[in-house]
């Protein structure tokens, strides 16, 4: 998951591991689609799918009630 390489103990500066992982879209290696699959969808779906308030109160509180009330495969 990425955000468990985000807040590695070995990452000194996480806003350059966001840029390394992005570098990936810049590559071609990953669409735009992906990479927001890799960095949110697939967190909020682990997470709220075993909770679904876990992101309650949480800035990214709305897009994952959203998201968790989509069909699978619609984001």
């Amino acid at each position: 998951m990425f955000s468990s390489d985000v807040g590695h103990w070995d990452v000194p500066d996480m806003r350059e591991s966001v840029a390394e992982a992005w570098e990936q879209v810049d590559d071609g290696r990953f669409t735009e689609a992906e990479f927001r699959d890799f960095t949110f969808t697939n967190s909020v779906r682990l997470h709220a799918g075993m909770n679904p308030g876990f992101f309650d109160g949480t800035v990214c509180e709305t897009f994952a009630r959203e998201l968790v009330s989509a069909p699978a495969g619609a984001t």
